[in-house]
């Protein structure tokens, strides 16, 4: 080891042999340990960072998940740094000899919302046999005088070109700054999220043009709403931040009103016309019910989507509740639940049959969902969708199901499977393009598919459901309404989608034997249904009458449990035969 003053600073130098790096970063560990610095080795090759024992005080972060590769730690640097330790190893004009490279920078590291400060980085790099770097050994510390160009650097701000807001990190950094600056104010400050109802179908309807007119509009309103020194950022696409700062919490919900009124009375002029908008707005009173940036921001969303789910008003403010703290806790448990199946591959499918009601042979099998605790215990639907629709990853199921499905009919020949898959992820590019992938690898698969679809879903944009029908028929596979009848789609629109089978809503099957309404409903359905050669599905079969009358009045295919229950095993080839007398 030799030391260098490469940039005026003292920095340990290590021979290009790994035993004496190795020993040499042992070393540097151990002097700088007491110094409240973070020594550190990055190999380039693996992107893999070790660092010392301080680093995350160091970095103000509360695990070292965002300091283990090289990846990582680049998005902790904030977007305004001039430098970062990658320019000054892969832009660095000199070679190494065999001791490595000296550098030393700095940069201005943005962990958290709200928390921004400078970093003084120096070390060695080491070059690989093409003269590449391959290694990095150095040490980091916080700069505790920052000079006064740094310090114009960190109060600087970016604005959003459409609005001329404040962008969603500089809010971020903004909403932090004030929390600060206001720790002494006993009024404390309000943090408020505006978000703009239905600007997808605005985007729609008008072009997505027009959608950035009104956003645009809307920010300028709300700047002219608020005092001078309050603080307005674009938080997201249609979320706009406002820090009411210094501001009493009991305050809240008559600004909160009063911004919405303004913006619902008067339409908003666009290059379209006039068009009309609404908001919902949600907001936190800061120390009060969050202390820090990060807490604040989360607890202003979890306000903003508790007031989307209200119609009688459009102003919701967080509430620290212990019932809705418990239901949160919940929602988050339910969330980690599922995430965590999906992560572990612990989310499996169970097959119910569907027979051909004349012969009592299985024709197919629904797909349906499971999950697998870590306890070995088997958890069905039920407590799987509607946690994942509520919470908003239902499409992360409807994706796994799906490949699951593929998966089975591309080892399994003999069968043909139905799968249910969500309107909202159906319509979504990302579905259609991960779904003709997979049935690239085998395009048989798709002649032996049924993907399901909820009626329910379908009427909310006609247009839609025929392109994505379509679509998938293009690719060879089939498609169902499940639940017909739940819903309020008519006759005539069951006519103009183009499906193959349709799924008869099991409510107006389990009473069929003693319900009038219920039997001519069906009989109705089941005569247009020929008309249109549909085939039908009769689902919730639970007795031998019911499944007898239904067959009568020549329903294709019977489901429910006295057909068969649903099973996570297949039966063999030779036994896809209904198992009831």
């Amino acid at each position: 080891m030799t030391s260098s003053t490469d940039n005026g600073s003292n920095i340990v130098a290590f021979s290009g042999q790994p035993d004496v790096e190795r020993v040499s970063a042992d070393m540097l560990l151990d002097a700088t340990r007491d110094l409240g610095e973070a020594t550190y080795s990055w190999n380039i090759e693996t992107d893999v960072m070790t660092w010392g024992l301080e680093a995350t005080q160091i970095f103000g972060v509360r695990d070292m998940a965002s300091l283990n590769s090289g990846t990582s730690f680049a998005t902790l640097i904030d977007q305004a740094s001039p430098h970062s330790r990658h320019a000054e190893v892969f832009e660095s004009e000199r070679r190494d000899q065999g001791t490595g490279v000296a550098f030393a920078t700095r940069y201005l590291i943005n962990p958290a919302p709200g928390l921004r400060f400078w970093v003084e980085d120096s070390g060695r790099w080491f070059a690989n046999e093409q003269g590449r770097p391959r290694l990095v050994h150095g040490v980091c510390r916080r700069v505790l005088a920052p000079t006064s160009e740094e310090l114009s650097l960190v109060t600087k701000r970016h604005f959003d070109p459409t609005t001329g807001a404040l962008t969603r990190a500089d809010f971020c950094n903004a909403l932090g700054d004030s929390i600060q600056s206001n720790a002494k104010d006993s009024r404390g400050l309000v943090l408020m999220m505006v978000a703009v109802d239905d600007l997808a179908a605005l985007n729609k309807t008008y072009g997505y043009h027009i959608g950035d007119e009104i956003i645009a509009a809307l920010a300028r309103r709300l700047r002219g709403l608020i005092r001078r020194r309050d603080i307005l950022g674009r938080y997201a696409t249609n979320k706009i931040g406002i820090v009411l700062a210094p501001s009493l919490a009991e305050h809240m919900d008559y600004v909160a009103n009063r911004l919405a009124s303004a913006i619902r009375s008067n339409p908003i002029e666009t290059s379209a016309g006039p068009i009309s908008a609404s908001v919902h707005i949600g907001g936190v009173a800061v120390p009060r019910d969050a202390k820090t940036a990060i807490e604040a921001l989360h607890a202003c969303e979890e306000a903003l989507n508790d007031a989307k789910d209200r119609q009688d008003q459009a102003f919701q403010a967080y509430s620290s509740d212990p019932d809705k703290r418990n239901q949160r806790s919940s929602n988050r448990e339910s969330t980690d639940t599922v995430l965590s199946a999906l992560n572990d591959r612990r989310i499996e499918l169970a097959f119910q049959p569907i027979v051909h009601s004349a012969t009592g042979k299985v024709a197919m099998y629904e797909s349906l969902v499971r999950m697998m605790t870590p306890e070995g215990e088997l958890v069905g639907a039920g407590a799987i969708v509607p946690v994942a629709e509520r919470l908003g990853f239902l499409h992360l199921i409807d994706h796994r199901v799906m490949e699951l499905a593929l998966e089975t009919l591309r080892e399994r020949h003999d069968i043909e499977l139905t799968v249910n898959v969500g309107v909202d992820t159906a319509l979504h590019p990302d579905w259609m393009a991960a779904f003709r992938a997979h049935l690239s690898i085998d395009s048989r698969v798709a002649s032996r598919l049924v993907v399901e679809i909820t009626e329910t879903s379908l009427i909310e944009d006609l247009q839609a459901a025929q392109k994505l029908i379509e679509a998938i028929k293009d690719c060879g596979a089939r498609v169902a309404i499940d639940d017909f009848g739940a819903g309020h789609t008519s006759f005539r629109n069951m006519r103009l989608l183009p499906i193959d089978i349709l799924k008869i809503d099991g409510t107006f099957i389990k009473n069929l034997a003693r319900s009038e309404d219920d039997r001519f409903f069906v009989q109705t359905l089941l005569q247009l249904a020929r008309h249109l050669k549909i085939e039908t599905v009769a689902e919730w079969v639970q007795d031998e009458e019911t499944a007898n009358l239904l067959t009568s009045w020549r329903v294709e295919y019977l489901q429910g449990d006295f057909v068969g229950p649903a099973s996570t095993k297949l039966p063999s080839g030779q036994n896809l035969l209904r198992a009831t007398a």
